[in-house]
């Protein structure tokens, strides 16, 4: 009996079941007063700001002025602490400067027996370079033996060294008129940059009367060499 009533039961709900108004099966209201609203998804969390990248130590700030250029010795600073063996050291540096320069310009780089140098005139003032240069040289050291003086090597002649092996390296691969124009436009600072310090730094710093009396005769030397210089030059430029 017990198992006919729960067989009953059983076939009386299962028409309800598929029946929309059956309150056991009716959909639940999500706005219904009473019901539990949905919670909201969480918002995303929003990322860090990217930093701007830290300037690495030492470099200057975004906006900051650039860095001075490094400021050059007035002649009063570069007279500081010169003696007249330093200042013969400086005169020997520059000739030989200048000789270096000479020789790569005259010297033999082809089979044919060509130089770099190609114009008559440039390679003129090449030989005339090494001629005077090696002469002022020869009365500088007379007179250093004669004084019993020893050069002593300072800034400024090692600076007229590193100057000239790196004019020189520049110049060394150029040949015709590329190392014409660029060898009598060095000549041409070379000699104006010379008389500048024979006149500020090395004629007012000497205190031998023979060395002063020397460096005043030789500046004309220089003086005629840079008015030569420039003449070739104007000639270079307009390739007569």
């Amino acid at each position: 009996m017990r198992s006919r009533r729960l067989i009953s039961t059983v076939v009386l709900l299962l028409p309800c079941a598929f029946a929309s108004g059956c309150k056991l099966f009716r959909p639940v209201d999500p706005n219904a007063p009473g019901s539990a609203a949905p919670k909201p998804e969480p918002a995303p969390k929003s990322q860090p700001a990217a930093k701007s990248p830290t300037p690495a130590k030492g470099a200057p700030a975004k906006g900051a002025p650039a860095a001075a250029a490094p400021k050059t010795p007035s002649a009063k600073e570069q007279r500081a602490g010169l003696t007249d063996p330093s200042i013969a050291a400086m005169v020997l540096a520059a000739n030989n400067t200048d000789i270096s320069y000479a020789r790569l310009a005259v010297a033999v780089t082809r089979m044919d027996g060509g130089t770099r140098a190609e114009r008559a005139d440039v390679k003129e003032f090449a030989q005339r370079m090494l001629t005077d240069h090696t002469g002022v040289n020869g009365q500088v050291n007379d007179l250093l033996t004669k004084l019993n003086v020893t050069p002593v090597e300072n800034n400024a002649s090692l600076d007229f060294r590193d100057e000239s092996a790196a004019r020189r390296d520049a110049m060394r691969d150029l040949s015709g008129y590329a190392f014409d124009s660029t060898y009598i436009e060095n000549e041409v600072a070379y000699h104006i940059k010379v008389l500048a310090s024979i006149d500020s730094v090395l004629l007012p710093a000497s205190k031998n009367k023979e060395l002063k009396s020397l460096l005043t005769n030789v500046r004309p030397a220089f003086a005629a060499h840079l008015a030569h210089a420039e003449q070739v030059r104007a000639n270079v430029r307009s390739k007569k």
